[in-house]
């Protein structure tokens, strides 16, 4: 009887907490048929997907559903969190990659827990890296999963990936100034090392947006990352250019490049092309994409997009090709 009173007081007590505290459920569902270039490198055809299939490369946007709450605990300080899944595959599985025969965690994708006020705001658990969300702003086709220029080259501003064990701080905004910090320890975990430090800031005035981040290396034998971008909105077009070290690939890093970009709105469609070049002499790489997509409904999105990647440093070429045409409903 002691137990089960003590069981029943704690869900009162969870109730009420769920009850204070702003708690929603969010996601996204992109549906779409073509094929990435991930998937053409290993002669896969193309296919009716979800944005999750094949460890998520496949669509424009991941297909994922999330939960996330603010509480505020008093002093002017609020707790916060979220948790997200991995991509849900057309199967209903969710972070499988079909290709390679692999699974993941079921919140793959976030899962943190931080608190935020006049001070800024911290998170800690698993998370976007610093490079990621603070640089994202500088593709202009939303980053996408099937033909990214800049991500398959592997000299996006932005294309560093998740970490766990990751504690991150974002500092109050001051004007058009933003900056956010992260430190990931290297503690018992297998994904390196090194402990990762990792920065970036941002400005924003008028049509000038100006973004630089670093991450230092997460294993003795990689390479820091350094990235630095910025874009100009005409009103008729923006434009936008960036520039990325992640060292050399034959000592552990991931090349050097470019990549150059263009959107425009052309009779109610935003149209757009990126252009990526990975000098790195054991690469060689060169991708473009274009896209076009407009919001076709609230909340939902029509689009369509194309990209070619070319690796000419080895014999023979690599090649490969993709695209999708699909629908996105984010709720």
């Amino acid at each position: 009887m002691f137990n089960k009173s003590i069981i029943a007081a704690a869900g009162l007590l969870a109730l009420a907490g769920a009850a204070q505290a702003q708690v929603s459920i969010y996601g996204l569902a992109d549906v779409c048929y073509g094929k990435s270039l991930y998937s053409d490198l290993f002669d896969v055809k193309a296919d009716l997907h979800s944005g999750g299939d094949n460890g998520s490369s496949e669509c424009n946007s991941t297909t994922r559903v999330g939960l996330k709450g603010s509480a505020d605990v008093g002093s002017g300080v609020k707790v916060n969190f979220k948790f997200e899944t991995g991509g849900i595959t057309s199967r209903g599985e969710v972070t499988v990659d079909e290709i390679a025969g692999t699974e993941g965690p079921f919140f793959n994708r976030q899962a943190w827990l931080g608190m935020s006020g006049a001070f800024g705001e911290v998170r800690v658990g698993r998370q976007d890296s610093v490079p990621f969300q603070m640089m994202g702003d500088f593709d202009f086709n939303g980053q996408s999963n099937g033909v990214s220029a800049a991500a398959y080259s592997g000299v996006g501003a932005w294309a560093k990936g998740r970490q766990s064990r990751s504690i991150q701080y974002i500092a109050p905004a001051m004007g058009g100034l933003t900056t956010q910090f992260g430190l990931r320890v290297k503690g018992n975990s297998q994904d390196g090392n090194k402990d990762v430090f990792s920065a970036a800031v941002k400005y924003a005035a008028g049509p000038l947006l100006v973004g630089a981040t670093v991450q230092t290396k997460d294993d003795s034998a990689g390479k820091d990352f350094f990235a630095l971008a910025g874009s100009w909105d005409f009103g008729v077009a923006k434009v936008m250019a960036s520039v990325a070290d992640g060292g050399k690939i034959a000592n552990g890093g991931q090349g050097k490049g470019y990549v150059l970009g263009v959107v425009a709105p052309v009779a109610g469609f935003n149209v757009g092309a990126h252009y990526a070049n990975n000098s790195d002499s054991a690469a060689k790489i060169k991708s473009w994409e274009v896209f076009i997509n407009k919001e076709i409904f609230k909340n939902t999105y029509g689009y369509a997009e194309a990209g070619n990647w070319k690796a000419t440093a080895g014999t023979p070429t690599v090649k490969a090709s993709g695209g999708a045409v699909g629908v996105i409903y984010v709720f």
